[in-house]
């Protein structure tokens, strides 16, 4: 059975609908005319709202909180591990030169940041990797089994 639009007034059959069609009501269309789009290109990760109060009571320094967002904004998809846009691995020496922090800064505001379960700081085949807590941070829809499972009993997991 196919589903179509047709004129009240003259009976005239106008269109067909199919599966996956939307139907925008001259409304909407005005509504969308007063909105603007994201910049195109931009990838965006996504930051809990319930969290937000909680990261507060962390009392995260500048240092601490410039990393977790750098490492934040450079997820991978599914594994939550902060990667560049190039593959390349994340590592504490990039943190000291791509934010101008010492080492002593870094190896400091790791430290609490996993502490706090923000993070964890694992070896892998290619090497040490940032996870950063599905739980807090993530992009796309779906995590992996194995990093849900490293973050499931944190203070953050909610479902």
């Amino acid at each position: 059975m196919s589903k179509v639009v047709i004129n009240t007034e003259t009976g005239e059959r106008l269109t067909e609908i199919f599966d996956g069609d939307r139907i925008i009501r001259g409304s909407s269309i005005e509504a969308l005319k007063e909105l603007e789009s994201a910049p195109k290109g931009e990838t965006f990760t996504k930051l809990y709202h319930k969290v937000v109060p909680m990261i507060a009571h962390c009392k995260l320094s500048s240092a601490e909180w410039a990393i977790f967002l750098y490492l934040g904004s450079n997820l991978r998809y599914v594994s939550n591990v902060s990667k560049y846009y190039n593959g390349k691995l994340i590592t504490r020496e990039n943190l000291q030169r791509d934010l101008k922090l010492s080492e002593i800064t870094v190896k400091r505001s790791v430290l609490k940041l996993i502490k706090e379960g923000l993070i964890i700081e694992a070896r892998t085949i290619e090497g040490k990797v940032f996870v950063v807590n599905p739980f807090v941070l993530s992009v796309g829809e779906r995590v992996s089994k194995t990093v849900y499972d490293l973050f499931r009993k944190s203070r953050w997991a909610r479902w």
